[in-house]
């Protein structure tokens, strides 16, 4: 269990020493939008998750050809995870979750290795979260 603490602790070191109060709270917020997004459709459909990613990715002024190169790119990855049809939407929605983290991340200046660690840490957080493991925060 001492490396988890450690990489949890490593990925808030990491925040601490990169981003500033106002990209903390942008975190957050996506954080919070990806919770709302999740409640509102616990099974989402292709539709659904069409629609969300496009609509997102519109207003950020990102291209109709960008939207379908990630759209097919994330179909394709749920694929090679051996997902079900049926649960290859969930998983998307979640990889849009992750992949506005990393984008703002990268957007702020971290290398690739420091959003491993954050987003392994972030990971970790939410298993203990949602476990409620005695594990150290």
């Amino acid at each position: 269990m001492a490396h988890k603490s450690d990489v949890k602790e490593r990925a808030k070191d990491i925040l601490e020493e990169t981003l500033d109060r106002e990209a903390v709270i942008v975190l957050a917020r996506i954080s919070e939008e990806m919770q709302l997004l999740f409640t509102a459709h616990p099974e989402p459909s292709m539709e659904d998750v069409e629609r969300i990613v496009t609509g997102f990715f519109l207003e950020n002024g990102k291209s109709e050809q960008f939207i379908d190169d990630w759209m097919k790119t994330s179909e394709e990855y749920t694929a090679t995870r051996g997902l079900s049809i049926s649960d290859r939407p969930k998983a998307m929605l979640s990889d849009f979750g992750v992949f506005r983290f990393m984008s703002f991340l990268k957007d702020k200046g971290l290398t690739d290795e420091q959003i491993t660690i954050v987003l392994t840490g972030a990971v970790q957080q939410a298993a203990f979260d949602h476990r409620g493991s005695p594990d150290e925060v």
